[in-house]
């Protein structure tokens, strides 16, 4: 009785120990001011990398580091007397000349290296100079794209841009030009998964500037008597007036142009301008119309039009979806159940515009 005692007072003291050195396994922090990433390892003699030290939820890495030379440049990089580690990985690296410069790009006496967002390496700037690589950002940029450029080429997330590095410019946050080409920056994430990374691209557009650009918003440019678009609606538009005397912005969809409305790069020439209401992202009306997506909603009545979701309106007679009169159904009773994605007045229902079995 005493061995068995014995043995469950043993497997009991196992059981504690491993969950202790389970969950108590960062130690105390490198150097917390400089990041929250690099730790003491709690019991051996290592250097430990876990993003904001939240390993149980991110993991960890124990690196290879030496731990009585180790210190850390930020929240990501650290160095020991021999190497450059990058969140725990050595790093193939210029060791005697590596820096973090003021703007935190990485770079030593032969390279500049790229870092993404979500990624377990450093990439080479192919063809980046290390001594001019800066950022290249807009005064209040919102996108938050990576933008760089160094004396005579311009970089995307850490990638070289196939256009005249000297003339380049960014207008706004969706269109550049340079002495030859207009581009648009266009993210597009219908090709799949990943980040603004994998789906930005700047395409060159088949038009040369024959003004200087000037941004109106963060979508829209102005160019001579010429209105420029590009948003993640429409990668490109032009159009051209007679004249332009004056540019109102509505928000960054929409503008007006002397008095006609501007949606999306689609000129609105019927709607009233001066009773213009932007109702929801994809509806306006004015006090002869409503539209959706641009598109007349035939049969609507402007006073008594409210918006009842994503897709679905209703005025005092009618339902609609999209721009489709739905026939036969009581707006009065009318309601969408979100979780179910079925919309009803009671004896119709839809299910994205089609009738549907109740």
């Amino acid at each position: 009785m005493k061995i068995f005692m014995l043995i469950i007072a043993l497997f009991g003291i196992f059981i504690i120990v491993s969950v202790f050195l389970f969950f108590y396994r960062i130690g105390k922090p490198v150097n917390l001011a400089a990041s929250d990433s690099y730790y003491h390892h709690a019991w051996k003699n290592k250097i430990i990398y876990s993003p904001m030290g939240n390993w149980f939820e991110l993991g960890y890495t124990i690196t290879d580091a030496d731990p009585t030379t180790f210190t850390v440049l930020n929240r990501e990089f650290g160095k020991d007397k021999e190497a450059i580690f990058w969140k725990g990985i050595k790093q193939s690296v210029d060791y005697a000349t590596f820096v973090i410069d003021d703007d935190g790009i990485a770079k030593d006496v032969n390279h500049v290296y790229y870092f993404r967002s979500f990624g377990g390496e450093l990439t080479v700037v192919a063809g980046a100079d290390p001594k001019t690589y800066q950022p290249d950002s807009l005064p209040n940029e919102t996108s938050g794209q990576k933008w760089h450029r160094d004396h005579q080429s311009v970089f995307l997330y850490g990638k070289r841009i196939d256009a005249d590095g000297k003339t380049f410019s960014r207008i706004n946050e969706t269109l550049a030009y340079d002495s030859l080409s207009l581009y648009s920056i266009v993210t597009n994430y219908q090709s799949g998964s990943g980040t603004a990374e994998d789906h930005t691209h700047v395409i060159r557009l088949n038009q040369k500037p024959t003004d200087t650009p000037i941004a109106i918003n963060r979508n829209y440019a102005r160019m001579g008597n010429a209105v420029l678009l590009s948003n993640w609606k429409t990668d490109f538009v032009m159009l051209s007036f007679d004249a332009i005397d004056t540019i109102q912005v509505v928000d960054e969809r929409n503008i007006i142009v002397n008095t006609q409305l501007v949606s999306d790069g689609k000129l609105m020439s019927a709607v009233d301008v001066n009773s213009l209401q932007i109702i929801d992202r994809d509806f306006m009306k004015d006090q002869n119309a409503v539209y959706y997506e641009k598109e007349l909603i035939a049969n609507a009545d402007a006073t008594s039009f409210e918006v009842v979701s994503e897709f679905y309106s209703k005025d005092k007679q009618h339902v609609f979806y999209k721009n489709i009169l739905l026939p036969n159904v009581n707006p009065k009773s009318f309601t969408i159940d979100y979780g179910s994605n079925i919309a009803t007045d009671g004896k119709i229902s839809f299910k994205d515009g089609v009738v549907v079995n109740p």
